[in-house]
Order: C-alpha cells, then structure tokens, then sequence
C-alpha cells in the first residue's frame, strides 16, 4: 500500500477524488438545501450573457422563475434558454478547483491561480450561454447537439488548458 502511494499518479487521483467525495456532500447537504448560491449563480451567467450579446447588438431580457432564470432573445418573440443548477458551472469550478489543488506545488501559486481560473471558467460559461441563446433562436435543430457536444467540449477543454498551464508553467517543476 505504501509502494502504491508513492505513485504520483495514484496520489493525485486518491487526493482529488477525496476531494470530490467532500465537495459533493458540501454541495448537496450543505450548499443546495441552505444557501441560494445557484440560484445567484444563475443570475449572473443570464445577466453576463445578456449583456455580452447587448454588446453585439442583440436584444435579449431576463425571466425568472421559480428556481432558475430564462435568458430570451428580441424582447421575449423568441425561444429563451433555461439556466439551472445543472448548467452554472458550480460543478465545474469545483473540477478545476480540485485539479489545481491536487497537483502538487506552491499553496501561493495555487492560491492566485485558483480565483482567475474559477473567472476565465465562468466567462467561458456565460459565452457558452450567449451562443446557445443564438443558436435556439436561429438554427434551434442544432440545440441539443451543440448544448450536449460542442459546448460541453468548449467549457472542459478550457478547465483542462488551464490545469495544463498551471501544471507546465505556473507549478514548474515541483
């Protein structure tokens, strides 16, 4: 067992798992039942995405309802995308999170990386929101695929870009 942990490898997927198993018992007995994180979370992705696409010139409205937030398109004439707990990235930054902290390396390396790597995830989310509010309204056929496959890719291939630079140039060789 000892020569087993030795293994940096195993280390690192023992320690982030351990750390997973106690985000997930935070998140779901603590978090979700006592807090309106999501919810705010929701928000501020509709919000971002809202106004990104104002930016571009397109005019877009928020709805809430009772336990997410709707971003529609052109004063509502238009399909809206539903933004729940599933789609605001609180998973994801607990991911990156997690990967950052179970590599070894500086607490202080980790500890500035960590808060930009948790904005660059939550605007590339409020990105993917905006594309999906276009695309629902535009070419709404595509929705599925797109919400299941390309932005799925988008958002964990930004997560695993980050984790790579942090590991090649941030930790070095520690």
């Amino acid at each position: 067992m000892k020569k087993l942990l030795e293994n940096k490898i195993i280390r690192f997927l023992t320690f982030a798992g351990g750390l997973y198993v106690l985000w997930l018992l935070l998140y779901y007995f603590l978090i979700k039942t006592h807090t309106n994180w999501d919810f705010y979370l929701n928000y501020n992705i509709c919000y971002l995405s809202d106004v990104l696409l104002n930016l571009f010139g397109v005019d877009t409205y928020i709805d809430i309802e009772s336990d997410h937030v709707v971003l529609f398109m052109d004063g509502g004439n238009y399909r809206g995308i539903w933004v729940g707990d599933e789609c605001n990235g609180f998973k994801l930054f607990s991911i990156f999170t997690i990967f950052i902290l179970a590599f070894p390396g500086n607490i202080k390396k980790k500890a500035w990386f960590i808060p930009l790597g948790l904005v660059i995830v939550h605007l590339a989310n409020v990105i993917r929101v905006a594309g999906l509010v276009l695309i629902n309204n535009y070419y709404p056929k595509f929705l599925d695929f797109n919400h299941l496959y390309t932005f799925t890719v988008f958002v964990y291939g930004i997560i695993f870009l980050l984790w790579y630079w942090f590991a090649k140039k941030i930790a070095g060789n520690e």
